[in-house]
C-alpha cells in the first residue's frame, strides 16, 4: 500500500499526540490487567481459556502455568479466548482511554491525524473493524452463565469501556458508523454470518457451564457413564470453538 500512497512526514505534534495517547492508553491496559485482582479470575471464567489446551492444534502448550496470572499466559491463546466470546477485549483495550481527552487541543489534533496522516487513518480504521465485531447480548450470556456473581460488575465495567471506545473512535472518525469505511461490508457480513455464529456461541456458553459442572478426570465421581458424556461434550466444545473462529473470520 506505501507504494500507493503518497508518505507523509507526521508533524512534531503528531508525534507528542502520539506520545499522550500511548501512555494513557498503555496505563488503562496495565491496570485493568495486572492491578486489578478480579481480573484473571474473571478471564478464566468468562472465556473458553482453559478449555483451549484441549485443542489439537499449535506446538506448544496454551499456557505456561494454569494457575498463574495473566504473565503464565501465551499471546495467542490469550487473544484467541477474548476472539471467541465475542469481547476482542486485547484489540481494543486502553484505545478508549488514548483517545479520549477532555483537552479540545487534543481532540482537534487527533482528528487532523486522521484526516492527514495515512498510517493514524489505518490504525484507526483497524480498531473500526475489530470493534464492529464484539457482540454486548453474547458477552454478556457468558457471564450470565459461567461469572461469579462477585465477578459480575468487572463484565459491566468492561462493556462500559467498550462503549466508550466505540464512541471515542467515531468521534476521532467523524463516522456515524463504529464499521467506518468497512460499513457496507460489515454489515453485509454481519447479516450472513451473525444467525450462524451466534447460535453457537449461545450453544459454547451452555457447554462451558456444564462440562466445568462435571468432575474432574481423575475423580471417582467420574463413571463410565458419565465419562462417555463428558467425552461428546468436549467433541462439541471443540466444534464450536471451530465454528467460532471460521465463522469470525479471525482466530485472535
Amino acid at each position: 500500500r506505501e507504494r500507493f500512497t503518497k508518505h507523509i512526514e507526521p508533524k512534531q505534534k503528531w508525534r507528542d499526540q502520539m506520545q499522550r495517547v500511548s501512555e494513557a492508553s498503555c496505563a488503562n491496559y496495565r491496570y485493568f490487567v495486572r492491578e486489578d485482582p478480579r481480573f484473571v479470575p474473571y478471564f478464566r471464567q468468562a472465556t473458553p481459556e482453559l478449555e483451549l489446551g484441549i485443542l489439537n492444534i499449535g506446538s506448544r502448550p496454551a499456557k505456561r502455568n494454569p494457575k498463574g496470572g495473566v504473565e503464565s499466559l501465551r499471546a495467542i491463546p490469550w487473544t484467541f479466548a477474548w476472539a471467541q466470546t465475542r469481547m476482542h477485549l486485547s484489540a481494543w483495550l486502553g484505545v478508549g482511554a488514548g483517545l479520549n481527552s477532555e483537552n479540545e487541543e487534543d481532540r482537534a489534533t487527533l482528528r487532523e491525524m486522521y484526516e492527514e496522516w495515512p498510517w493514524f487513518r489505518e490504525i484507526i480504521s483497524l480498531i473500526s473493524m475489530l470493534v464492529s465485531k464484539t457482540d454486548f447480548s453474547i458477552t454478556k450470556n457468558y457471564d450470565e452463565l459461567l461469572v461469579d456473581p462477585d465477578l459480575m460488575s468487572l463484565g459491566d465495567e468492561v462493556r462500559t469501556m467498550l462503549v466508550e471506545t466505540r464512541q471515542a473512535v467515531i468521534d476521532v472518525s467523524g463516522s456515524k458508523d463504529i464499521s467506518g469505511p468497512h460499513v457496507q461490508l460489515m454489515r453485509a457480513s454481519s447479516m450472513i454470518r451473525n444467525p450462524y455464529v451466534d447460535s453457537i456461541n449461545v450453544v459454547q456458553a451452555e457447554l462451558l457451564k456444564v462440562l466445568r459442572a462435571m468432575p474432574a478426570d481423575d475423580s471417582s465421581d467420574l463413571t463410565p457413564e458419565l465419562k462417555e458424556i463428558k467425552k461428546v461434550r468436549i467433541d462439541a466444545l471443540l466444534l464450536s470453538i471451530k465454528g467460532i473462529a471460521q465463522g469470525m473470520k479471525n482466530s485472535g
